[in-house]
């Protein structure tokens, strides 16, 4: 075949879901399994390069039933949720591509409400060009008075921050109402309730659910795979599995003030211009967290998140 006879035989696709070396893809001609050309395989250590669910390719179909198809090119993305990869030391996962929100489930307990795993997405988000939406769900294991002191920060920077529990149906038709006509992603540790939460506004899905380890009090992973699924009040949601932890990839430690929207403002206040906002004197984001326009825990948390990049090399 051509080279101009292959290109015209190319169609588009969306990946939706990635759990082993054949993608599905969801075109126009249906669902197919797709190979990844080798040459898209090849690439620098980060694996950016490779295929992730919400991703626009190009693919030849199979010539037959029994046959995978093979992506030819995974067109530019839009945005992308990105990871330092658990298993793989110096490399990257993209969680997900080109959707327009990261939902960000934490629970109230079981596992206990995580600020700091909060915080290391939003930045991932921020990252990625995508609209951060935070949701505390199993809100019938607590009140929200409890609670609310712990995220307020977060409405008062600019955050969506809604309260659901799929026990109660509390915050459900909220949810709805934020998923609606939109191409979002849930992210969150594990057992806090992503797939339980999914099942409740999406009948039908019959999404695997698992409790928290009673020796633990952690999640145990109901989801081991990415896939995006239709939502038929209007909308697309990615279900991701859940974590443990949330390594940052692509963040430079110069440049984590930015992806924390009540510092931004402050930027180039401070007496150094690369001040780091940690020990030297005369720090506009110091004075502003003695102030309290800049909250401690979340002071607290670029402070972490920073040593960690320092760590990284990054």
């Amino acid at each position: 075949m051509t080279a101009n006879g292959r290109e015209n035989d190319l169609v588009e696709g969306i990946v939706v879901r990635v759990d082993s070396h054949f993608p599905l893809i969801e075109s126009k001609k249906g669902r197919v399994r797709c190979s990844l050309r080798k040459k898209l395989k090849r690439g620098p250590r980060d694996a950016t390069h490779k295929v992730c669910v919400g991703d626009r390719v190009l693919f030849l179909p199979p010539h037959g039933e029994r046959d995978a198809g093979a992506i030819e090119r995974i067109l530019p993305r839009k945005t992308q949720l990105m990871r330092r990869a658990s298993h793989r030391e110096g490399m990257a996962q993209t969680v997900v591509a080109n959707v327009d929100r990261l939902v960000v489930i934490a629970s109230a307990r079981e596992p206990e409400l995580n600020t700091r795993l909060i915080d290391r997405m939003l930045v991932a988000g921020e990252n990625g060009d995508l609209e951060s939406i935070i949701c505390v769900n199993k809100m019938d294991l607590a009140r929200r008075e409890e609670i609310l002191p712990l995220v307020s920060c977060y409405t008062d920077i600019g955050y969506e921050l809604l309260f659901t529990s799929a026990v109660t149906g509390e915050g459900l038709e909220g949810l709805k109402e934020t998923l609606k006509g939109k191409s979002s992603v849930f992210a969150g540790a594990s057992g806090v309730g992503k797939s339980t939460l999914l099942n409740a506004i999406q009948p039908g899905l019959r999404l695997t659910v698992r409790e928290v380890s009673e020796a633990t009090g952690k999640g145990r992973h109901a989801t081991s795979f990415v896939q995006l699924l239709r939502l038929d009040f209007g909308g697309y949601v990615v279900d991701t599995p859940g974590i443990r932890e949330f390594g940052l990839w692509d963040v430079d430690r110069r440049d984590l003030q930015h992806f924390f929207p009540e510092m931004r403002p402050l930027t180039g206040q401070c007496r150094y211009a690369d001040c780091s906002h940690t020990h030297e004197p005369q720090c506009a984001v110091k004075a502003a967290v003695e102030a309290g326009d800049v909250t401690e825990a979340r002071y607290e948390s670029y402070v972490h998140i920073l040593e960690s990049l320092q760590g990284s090399g990054k």
